[in-house]
């Protein structure tokens, strides 16, 4: 227990060098790297070195509260000449430049007003503000962004702006966005650089400043007057010309170079994570950044290197967001019932994601840092299963399969797609990972399990349903079968912890009862034909010799086992050995029998790769024994 306490308490440390929201990548690698060697037991527990780090971190926030400076308060919001309660604040000056520019664009597209009841703060919610009591949406240390994507606007992943059509693609419609920003004077004599639209009160009126290139003005103690904040407002109503502001102050950027300096040295007094350990840490940033950067420069999607991504637009990671976004703004106002309702009365959508991204967003704000985190252990499990099959150079050259080298990635067996579904707004890449550290936990070949490894197992494979329902089949047979075999070897009470840890299943199914007064186990679209693609239906005519039917039922199973890809069937034909064959344990057949009923599923359901990958991949790293046992074999054989 006191172990447990003091690593709270390192992983605190960190936190407190850079403060909340943790919405940046210092606080993110930094915070991932403790996270590693907590789970690896690589944390060092001495009272010098703790004291040190106390001092470091004590240090570093006298310094922060000397030379920060004061707050800029920034309101944030997508116009619409149709907001009738944003247009009450704003000056008539702005409020007249705004509608006319907006009608000058003559937009294909509606910009629906996100203000509908009556507010005394129009101005949108930021879940960079959960801590905080901002004037307008939150507040910030400086201001300097490039475009809207690296200032992580929230309310830009509102599902109501999900227009995408007449070739908009999967960015869609460029929302007109209106910002609001308060400086306070002791922003005067530093320079403002900016292109697009500025409107800055100056003498008592509203000067429009607007410049297609880089423009910079210095801001006298004329602007501020006697009043205590300097009003700018600014428009970023035209994707040709994307509004930029800076304000050249170092301040910022040393405190943020500080509070990496001293993160790093609580990292060295406190951890021994060796070379391997880093090199797997590194390598699972790496693949984040390689797919932002192959969604943004190959994609040609807004850049989301700055946490926040821009979902696509007619996804369901737009939803999730949407959502999650919701839910915090509930739980800012008190409204704790409106948290737990997650927005749906009866879950359609898979229930899981918008509580776990809604819980990142209280700490890591407008982006899925704190989702990313989660992501980043998958290579943790996978070297432990890794371990328990190859020698040292093969569980090399299997991770660097895993990392770089997409040899099985028809299987899953590639963090980038992880990384992927996770920064889409996806619950797969959760899934997966929770899925698989419960398969980690659980496949032994020996009962040596502790209360606490099968509580951890249970409430993994609960998560990993709630994220991806699919899952279903598959882990209630898992979960019967290894129960039946604790109960035939007389070992009944591991039935117990492994139970209480699934137990949290049914609040989904109580959620549905509660809110929705109706009998739902998981989600009410489970036989909608978007994802029942091969209905009973469809099969019943393909037996009664209809031989369209019969095509769209090949068409469906090529995509989840692609006919031109015969090493899906060798992974099949392995599951159906190891069920059969009479060398391999009872637990291992229910493993098999567990996914091979997962694949079936797929009969069914569309198989593709986000919602097969988990069942894929747990089936090749099952599989992965006896194909190594059969090499052997052959190989001697033929010697």
């Amino acid at each position: 227990m006191q172990k447990y306490f003091l690593n709270i308490i390192i992983l605190l440390l960190i936190i407190l060098c850079f403060g909340l929201p943790l919405s940046n990548w210092g606080a993110f690698i930094t915070i991932l790297v403790i996270i590693y060697a907590i789970i690896l037991n690589k944390t060092i527990i001495k009272t010098n070195y703790l004291i040190v780090s106390i001092v470091i971190v004590f240090s570093l926030n006298i310094v922060k509260m000397n030379m920060d400076n004061e707050n800029i308060h920034m309101g944030e919001q997508i116009y619409s000449p149709d907001d009738s309660y944003l247009e009450e604040i704003l000056p008539y000056e702005v409020a007249f430049l705004a509608k006319n520019e907006w009608d000058k664009l003559d937009q294909p597209f509606e910009s629906h007003p996100n203000n509908i009841e009556n507010t005394s703060n129009p101005w949108a919610f930021s879940a960079d503000a959960f801590f905080d009591s901002p004037k307008m949406t939150r507040s910030i240390k400086n201001i300097n962004f490039k475009n809207r994507y690296d200032m992580r606007i929230g309310v830009l992943n509102n599902a109501k702006y999900n227009y995408f059509g007449n070739n908009y693609g999967s960015s869609g419609a460029y929302y007109p966005l209106i910002f609001a920003f308060l400086l306070p004077e002791s922003f005067s004599s530093e320079k403002l650089c900016w292109s697009g639209k500025l409107i800055i009160e100056e003498n008592n009126e509203w000067i429009e400043y607007y410049s297609e290139d880089i423009k910079c003005i210095v801001l006298n103690r004329n602007y501020w007057d006697s009043k205590e904040y300097l009003k700018i407002y600014a428009l970023d109503f035209n994707k040709t010309i994307p509004l930029s502001i800076k304000i050249d102050n170092n301040r910022q950027l040393l405190l943020y170079l500080l509070s990496i300096f001293s993160s790093i040295i609580i990292i060295l007094l406190l951890t021994n994570l060796n070379r391997y350990d880093v090199s797997l840490i590194s390598l699972s940033v790496l693949c984040i950044l390689i797919y932002m950067a192959d969604q943004y420069f190959r994609g040609e999607h807004p850049s989301s290197f700055s946490g926040m991504p821009y979902m696509g637009r007619g996804n369901d990671g737009l939803t999730h967001y949407s959502f999650a976004r919701e839910m915090v703004e509930a739980l800012y106002n008190n409204n704790i019932k409106e948290w737990l309702r997650g927005s749906e009365d009866i879950f359609y959508m898979m229930p899981g994601m918008r509580y776990l991204l809604s819980i990142s967003m209280l700490f890591f704000g407008e982006s899925v840092f704190g989702l990313l985190l989660l992501i980043s252990l998958t290579p943790i499990v996978i070297r432990s299963l890794l371990q328990r099959i190859f020698n040292k150079k093969w569980e090399l050259i299997m991770l660097s399969c895993f990392f770089i080298i997409p040899v099985f990635e028809s299987f899953g067996f590639f963090q980038i797609y992880l990384a992927k579904y996770t920064i889409e707004g996806f619950g797969a890449g959760i899934a997966i990972l929770t899925f698989i550290a419960a398969f980690s936990i659980l496949w032994k070949d020996d009962d040596a399990y502790s209360k606490t490894e099968l509580l951890k197992a249970g409430f993994l494979l609960a998560l990993a349903i709630s994220l991806r329902p699919n899952f279903l089949p598959t882990i209630f047979i898992l979960l019967s079968g290894i129960s039946i075999h604790f109960i035939y070897t007389k070992n009944f009470m591991k039935v117990l912890p492994l139970s209480i840890g699934f137990s949290p299943i049914l609040l989904i199914t109580f959620h549905n009862f509660f809110f929705g007064n109706k009998f739902v186990p998981i989600t009410n679209s489970a036989t909608i034909g978007n994802n029942m693609r091969n209905s009973p239906e469809q099969w019943r005519e393909c037996f009664t010799a209809l031989p369209d039917s019969c095509n769209k039922i090949f068409d469906h199973i090529g995509v989840w086992v692609s006919f031109s890809e015969p090493w899906y069937i060798l992974i099949i034909g392995c599951l159906l050995f190891i069920i059969f064959s009479k060398e391999l344990t009872f637990k291992n057949k229910i493993f098999a029998f567990s996914l091979v009923c997962g694949h079936l599923v797929f009969l069914f359901y569309e198989g593709v790769a986000r919602y097969s990958h988990g069942i894929w991949l747990a089936s090749f790293i099952l599989c992965l024994p006896t194909i190594k046992q059969r090499i052997i074999y052959t190989y001697k054989m033929i010697r």
